[in-house]
């Protein structure tokens, strides 16, 4: 029996375009542009089954959810777990700092596997890549056979992904890092997570990161 899960990255939000680092489940609705994303999502998703879309409890995430889920007149669910990697004391910061930092973590996370590195006051990315993972596992098991949609993150689906799947390394992620409402293709038979394709890039597994 296989469970097929399509993870989306939300669409553009405000805290996106102003460079804002947010973890807070208020605030940053989407731009115009991503709700003309989180459109052509759901009709990238059209067709392919979904019968259950569920999403983080951030507000960008879930008006994405919310277009993607009646493009598609499936049921939206909000669930807890599914949350960006909280951003500790950077919350609602701009500053040069706040772009320093979020580079030198992705550097720590997936080009060293540094994950006990994190944002102070907030997660680390172990943390945040066991929360994820057991977020997405747990609706997985509550749909076994079924075909579902969850609207979440970059970071913190990256992280689970790298964890989940068989076939997704940190070293691919690094040089793939998911745009706003890029969809990622799952698929899960006994036990087993398979990437099938991770945006547009149909990996062969298992997935190999830049040559050394």
């Amino acid at each position: 029996m296989t469970t097929r899960l399509f993870a989306v990255r939300h669409g553009e939000s405000t805290s996106n375009v102003r460079g804002i680092a947010t973890s807070a489940l208020e605030g940053y609705p989407l731009t115009p542009r991503g709700r003309r994303q989180a459109a052509g999502a759901g009709r990238e998703l059209a067709g392919r089954g979904v019968e259950l879309v569920y999403a983080s409890r951030i507000l960008r995430a879930r008006q994405t959810a919310r277009i993607v889920a009646d493009s598609l007149g499936a049921p939206l669910t909000v669930v807890p777990g599914l949350e960006e990697i909280d951003v500790g004391v950077l919350e609602g910061r701009s500053d040069g700092d706040v772009q320093a930092a979020a580079l030198v973590n992705f550097d720590r996370w997936l080009g060293h596997d540094d994950l006990d590195h994190g944002f102070e006051g907030g997660e680390t990315a172990r943390e945040a890549m066991a929360r994820g993972a057991a977020a997405l596992t747990g609706l997985v098991e509550r749909h076994r056979g079924g075909t579902l949609a969850v609207v979440s993150h970059g970071g913190v689906l990256a992280l689970a992904l790298i964890h989940l799947c068989h076939n997704v390394t940190s070293g691919f992620v690094r040089s793939h890092l998911l745009d706003n409402c890029a969809v990622v293709e799952v698929s899960v038979a006994d036990g087993e997570w398979t990437c099938d394709t991770w945006a547009t890039t149909r990996p062969v597994a298992p997935m190999a990161g830049p040559a050394a």
